[in-house]
């Protein structure tokens, strides 16, 4: 969740600050923002992995936090779209 947070703070305060070249398609924040999305996808999935391993093979209580947190990564991903686009349209 901090680097969710940290994603969105990053494109509504310091995206919109970051020098981009002239004539350039794209500069290092959005190189920046390239490389944060794909550790978000990576912890995403791990923390799914992991979830569903313990989903088959962990103690009852355990199970139910498990699926607590596939609700959680599946909201995070599916809020991620919207909530980033409305950062980039509130940047300060």
């Amino acid at each position: 969740m901090a680097l969710f947070a940290f994603m969105l703070l990053f494109r509504a305060a310091i995206y919109p600050r970051m020098y981009i070249e002239p004539d350039s398609p794209y500069g290092l924040s959005d190189v920046i923002e390239y490389f944060l999305g794909w550790g978000l996808l990576a912890l995403l999935s791990v923390s799914v992995t992991a979830a569903v391993a313990i989903i088959i093979w962990g103690h009852r209580q355990s199970k139910k936090w498990a699926g607590g947190l596939v609700v959680l990564c599946a909201v995070l991903a599916l809020s991620f779209g919207p909530l980033h686009s409305l950062a980039a349209r509130w940047s300060f």
